[in-house]
């Protein structure tokens, strides 16, 4: 949501080291060796200029010291010499009595080419570590189709400027062509799945499956797609750095097609003359006549925010693996939070991975995702407003959030049914449930493409094939969390364009998140309870991950709301032919914090809190 922004991670912030001057040594062994500080200095690679965020002007050498190539000199060394994805690098440094070293030294991290000294992923100073050993380390280092590099910054304080002492390259265990990312979705034929995975080649994608282990006799191949800084609507999504766009490497989908119903099948993924993923396992789609489903449904998460999402990607994982709620998963919205930092989608898919290879995830779009003013003509969509930007009505609090992405990244990274607007708004059934994910983000007032998608959807249900209808969207059209009042406009005027409609057609629940907490009302129509079962549940879940809302609950804006709290958790929910039955868990524990049943549409709602 709008009003809750994270920092990154404090090695990722903005950086501006504010250092103090100190003396640099060993200038009398540098003069003595010049000689060898020539031939050190033609022979080295040019370091990129860097200009430090200081309030005076401090530099850093545009060379290598000549200490950091001697044998007997300055030099890095790391630990593990190849990185695995998702690992922890060591780096360490010998030959530091040829040196003075400063509590101002630092040392940078990068990953591929970079715009300059200041350009990089992370840093850290030897002096505030609690390494003993000389070395620093860097946690959480993923796939990014590209080899590390560590740069040891020294403080000289005659010439007030940082000397990039010695540096280090360090590369993945794994060739850049192995495929990463991978999840599933579901897709317009019941019959089938779909499998997506990134790697850093556009050769052919392909998949071989089957029903025994040892046995995956079927095999089908696929697309590729890939985009660009140019691609993005406007900054800071379309400008290059290591915290900024960086190339993506490809996305690929294959389409695993004649799946009998309701069996479970082993797969794995990749390039055949590259490599294939380790086989995994999943299991279509029901019979057309069942009327039974367990699946996952959050919003809000992000990359590996402790104790936010990675607390829920592994409550997740074990109940998709061992409790079987693996019908499918729902994500209405701000997925990964990237807002233009590109690796955040490795890092993302990375958490995910898991599980997401196991159950399709399907997703809906948010304003993170989205939200942009000017360059609409990329988006693609469809989206564009006549003022060059996205949907923005003058009761709202729409605009940038999406830090200029307007939904691109979105578009080639995820996959959905042909039954709407790409993954913008669709519908699909699954085991007796008729599941809309709807966008907030595009306009949804009476008379727009997507109200009248949504109505047309509707009026299409049949009762006796789905007998549950659930809506999905990234905003909410209830809620009673305090001092939110941009929010509050918008869920009035969602109200009073769409509810009718919903009610109209008997959505048994609604599911929203953008509002970091979660809340459960009772079967609502205009803003009160009903006696006769006519009515929506609503539900905000929109706390798998990023920073909880800090805001209370009040009754000022009614008394329908049975269950609210800010905590981490997520729902789970299995479905019959006679009612669904929902549970919210905290992160925290595993335990179940709030449980009810969404019974027929008029029929009576038994609560068990």
């Amino acid at each position: 949501m709008n009003r809750n922004r994270d920092t990154l991670a404090d090695e990722n912030k903005t950086r501006g080291p504010q250092f103090s001057l100190k003396k640099r040594a060993a200038i009398a062994v540098c003069l003595s060796l010049c000689s060898i500080a020539m031939f050190v200095l033609l022979a080295t690679p040019e370091l990129p200029y860097k200009t430090l965020e200081t309030r005076r002007v401090v530099t850093i050498r545009d060379r290598l010291s000549p200490l950091a190539t001697e044998g007997s000199g300055f030099r890095l060394t790391t630990y593990p010499q190849l990185l695995e994805d998702g690992e922890e690098l060591v780096v360490s440094w010998k030959g530091e009595e040829a040196v003075e070293l400063t509590s101002q030294d630092y040392v940078t991290l990068s990953c591929g080419p970079t715009t300059g000294d200041e350009d990089y992923l992370m840093k850290r100073r030897p002096s505030e570590s609690n390494e003993t050993d000389h070395s620093v380390r860097f946690s959480g280092l993923y796939m990014l189709r590209c080899n590390y590099t560590a740069i040891y910054y020294n403080y000289d304080e005659k010439n007030d400027s940082f000397w990039a002492l010695a540096k280090v390259e360090v590369g993945m265990a794994e060739p850049f062509e192995t495929p990463k990312h991978g999840h599933l979705s579901l897709t317009d034929d019941e019959t089938a799945m779909a499998i997506l995975f990134n790697s850093g080649t556009s050769d052919t994608p392909m998949v071989k499956y089957g029903e025994e282990l040892q046995d995956l006799v079927f095999d089908a191949t696929g697309t590729s797609t890939t985009y660009s800084a140019d691609d993005m609507c406007h900054a800071p999504a379309n400008t290059t750095g290591q915290l900024a766009f960086r190339d993506p490497g490809y996305m690929h989908t294959v389409i695993m097609t004649n799946l009998k119903p309701d069996t479970y099948y082993y797969y794995q993924y990749g390039h055949e003359k590259h490599s294939l993923s380790r086989v995994k396992q999943f299991k279509s789609r029901p019979r057309r006549d069942s009327k039974y489903a367990k699946f996952i449904a959050y919003a809000d998460m992000g990359a590996y925010s402790a104790p936010g999402s990675a607390s829920t990607a592994s409550r997740v994982y074990e109940d998709v693996v061992g409790r079987g709620y693996d019908s499918f998963l729902l994500h209405f919205g701000d997925i990964s939070y990237a807002r233009s930092v590109g690796y955040i989608w490795d890092q993302f898919f990375h958490m995910i991975e898991p599980y997401a290879t196991r159950v399709p995830y399907m997703v809906g779009i948010g304003n993170h995702e989205y939200d942009y003013v000017t360059g609409g003509e990329r988006d693609l969509s469809g989206g564009m407003l006549p003022y060059g930007g996205s949907f923005n009505p003058s009761w709202g609090n729409f605009g940038v959030d999406s830090a200029g992405e307007c939904g691109v990244p979105m578009h080639h990274r995820w996959h959905a049914p042909k039954t709407g607007n790409w993954i913008y708004w669709y519908s699909f059934n699954y085991g007796g449930i008729h599941v809309i994910q709807m966008s907030t983000e595009h306009n949804w007032t009476r008379g727009s493409e997507q109200y009248e998608w949504l109505q047309h959807d509707l009026e299409l249900v049949d009762r006796s094939v789905t007998p549950w209808v659930v809506l999905t969207a990234h905003r909410m059209m209830y809620t009673t969390q305090t001092d939110i009042e941009s929010d509050m406009n918008v869920s009035y005027a969602f109200q009073d364009e769409v509810e009718d409609l919903i009610y109209k057609h008997g959505v048994n629940l609604m599911m929203v998140g953008h509002e970091h907490s979660y809340e459960r009302s009772c079967p609502l129509y205009r803003k009160k309870c009903v006696d006769d079962g006519k009515g929506t549940i609503h539900v905000v879940i929109g706390n798998a991950g990023f920073p909880l809302g800090q805001e209370g609950f009040s009754s000022k804006y009614g008394n329908w709301s049975l269950r609210h709290v800010n905590a981490y958790g997520y729902l789970r929910i299995s479905s019959s032919p006679s009612n669904m039955h929902a549970q919210f868990v905290l992160n925290e524990n595993g335990n179940v914090y709030d449980e009810f049943i969404v019974a027929p549409w008029g029929g009576s709602q038994e609560i068990d809190t």
